[in-house]
């Protein structure tokens, strides 16, 4: 039989598992092990692939070469728009399986709302991020806020972490990151800036999460074999495995119009 092939780009930020270059040998691990939980609860050999970027995973999903893949939200977006995979389950964090981007900065700045950042120096993670780039902005070009006249200078600095050093030591006036609500929608569970003290600008989301997503070139059953599996809860171990992966608690069914709002977003 032949194996799901069953992969990801392991940066060294994905998850906290650790910190830099450091982390890939552990979320590899742990990919491993998600593999090896597939074969025992689906009977279905699964082996890992790891890549070094989206541009060529997808790439090896649209060949044929990749059955399943841990995808962040644009990057499905984009796979699923093209007819290259299909979303098929979702993990779930703290009840939640979506997270907010936020613009923010530090508590007492004059910048406390979209109008006032005329001239403003802003942090972004990188141009391909959705929580430290893509969906601030578009959000903000959808309020009417003129981009081009918002920001003076704006900088990469490739991490959250790093964007939050900025506007916490000025460097920048006001950076984009993520926020994570708790179940309830208003307190907060996780963000990039974590316990420091900052004031949020704006906000845009619920934005859907990430997603195991699914070549089209799958057969049927055994994509409904993972599905059920992961989502049915009779396998606790496959789903401890893909949550210690994901960092996630559960796992549920993607619904078929998941990506929507992300897709209208952008």
């Amino acid at each position: 039989m032949t194996p799901l092939k069953v992969g990801t780009v392991l940066a060294p930020t994905r998850t906290s598992a650790g910190g830099g270059e450091a982390a890939v040998p552990i979320l590899r691990a742990r990919l491993f092990s998600f593999c090896s939980a597939i074969t025992a609860a689906c009977a279905l050999p699964a082996e890992p692939r790891d890549f070094d970027d989206y541009p060529s995973l997808l790439e090896a999903m649209s060949a044929g070469d990749l059955d399943l893949a841990w995808l962040p939200p644009i990057v499905a977006m984009r796979a699923a728009a093209a007819g290259r995979a299909l979303p098929i389950a979702l993990p779930v964090r703290r009840g939640v399986s979506s997270f907010h981007s936020a613009l923010f900065a530090v508590v007492g700045s004059p910048i406390q709302r979209p109008p006032d950042l005329s001239g403003a120096r802003v942090a972004w993670v990188d141009r391909q991020s959705a929580s430290g780039y893509l969906l601030i902005r578009a959000a903000l070009r959808a309020q009417g806020v003129p981009l081009d006249q918002a920001f003076a200078e704006e900088h990469f600095f490739g991490s959250h972490e790093a964007v939050v050093r900025a506007v916490l030591a000025g460097t920048a006036d006001v950076g984009a990151t993520f926020l994570h609500h708790d179940a309830t929608g208003t307190g907060v569970w996780r963000a990039g800036w974590g316990d420091a003290s900052v004031h949020i600008v704006a906000r845009v989301g619920p934005i859907p999460s990430d997603v195991i997503a699914a070549g089209i070139h799958v057969p049927v059953s055994d994509l409904r074999t993972v599905q059920r599996a992961l989502t049915d809860g009779t396998h606790p171990e496959l789903v401890a495995a893909g949550g210690a992966l994901m960092e996630a608690d559960r796992f549920v069914i993607a619904a078929s119009d998941h990506l929507k709002t992300l897709e209208d977003l952008l």
